[in-house]
């Protein structure tokens, strides 16, 4: 019974592992994720869209002053939701047709956004982040109930293209790195407030070496403190 038990115990960490190995593949990562975001583009900027409008000419940077930040922030959260509807149906759609027996559902709690149930009902949460931001991620403040495993985007966009309806705005995506982090080691930094309830991220220096596996697409520069996050050029 023992031996019984632990070769089921076996199965299903070898499992975990390729469907880890799974969702660390470039190609499953980028081709089908970019194009969903840059096909549906108008749900974020519909006017801009409507008027043939780039993203500079729809919000100058007159119009934030010294505060440009905002502005990438105003982008970012637009963006947020395509990214994820596009990392959650792409996974969902490759892991049920390459593993049999797994179920892959979008998740909408404070846990996590995809998850993942093997079969012995095992479930594994996964939570996905975006970011413009050069070098660290932004979320809202963690609780001890989120998960711990994380899918990170990091982008760059072409802000002078002009945009366009029901067509795919190729090419607005400029730059990318994608990072699969499972049992993440790094801590979100930030405190909960009455103004703020924001935490940020950024990857330590010492993980290029401890979890090189991570890098899906892009690259980490280890500098004192942290990684310098190295996008890789699509265009």
């Amino acid at each position: 019974m023992i031996k019984i038990f632990n070769k089921l115990k076996e199965q299903q960490e070898n499992l975990k592992k390729s469907v880890l190995k799974e969702m660390r593949k470039p190609e499953v990562n980028s081709e089908k994720i970019i194009k969903y975001v840059e096909e549906n583009l108008e749900d974020a900027f519909n006017y801009a869209c409507r008027k043939n409008l780039s993203v500079n000419e729809w919000q100058p940077d007159s119009r934030y002053g010294k505060q440009l930040n905002q502005k990438t922030v105003f982008i970012t959260v637009r963006i947020f939701n395509l990214w994820e509807t596009a990392v959650v149906d792409v996974l969902c759609e490759h892991l049920k047709k390459k593993f049999r027996g797994i179920q892959v559902e979008r998740v909408n709690d404070p846990i996590g956004d995809l998850k993942i149930i093997l079969p012995n009902n095992e479930e594994i949460r996964w939570e996905i982040k975006s970011s413009q931001a050069k070098d660290s991620f932004t979320g809202a403040t963690h609780s001890a109930s989120k998960c711990n495993d994380y899918i990170f985007i990091n982008y760059a966009i072409d802000k002078n293209l002009k945009l366009k309806e029901n067509i795919r705005n190729k090419g607005f995506i400029t730059e990318l790195a994608v990072f699969v982090w499972d049992d993440m080691e790094a801590k979100w930094i930030g405190e909960p407030s009455k103004n703020n309830s924001f935490t940020s991220l950024r990857i330590p220096s010492e993980t290029k070496e401890k979890r090189p596996e991570i890098v899906v697409i892009g690259d980490l520069e280890p500098k004192k403190s942290w990684c310098k996050i190295i996008r890789k050029k699509l265009i």
